[in-house]
């Protein structure tokens, strides 16, 4: 019985492939194109974890916020709407 790869080189034309990869300018190329993608990757894994950093803190001062609001929102509606409240809203809206 003959091993599978034998059988498979009648099929296709290695030389070319051969040539490719016994070429070192080919591989030198190939070297630093896999190099500069490597490293834009890397900058682009660095920009997304800073932007995760500020959603982060974006998404925490919402939630401080939040429960700012609802406590005022707890206490106002204990003793009634005041202006303090009202202007509360206003700073948490940013008018």
């Amino acid at each position: 019985m003959e091993d599978g790869f034998s059988s498979y080189s009648s099929l296709y034309d290695t030389s070319s492939l051969l040539q490719f990869c016994n070429d070192d300018s080919a591989s030198a190329a190939s070297s630093m194109e896999v190099t500069d993608r490597i490293a834009s990757l890397e900058q682009r894994v660095q920009m997304q974890e800073d932007e995760i950093q500020l959603l982060k803190s974006a998404l925490a001062d919402v939630v401080r916020r939040l429960n700012h609001s609802e406590e005022q929102q707890a206490m106002g509606s204990r003793r009634g709407p005041t202006k303090a409240d009202h202007l509360c809203w206003i700073s948490i809206l940013g008018c």
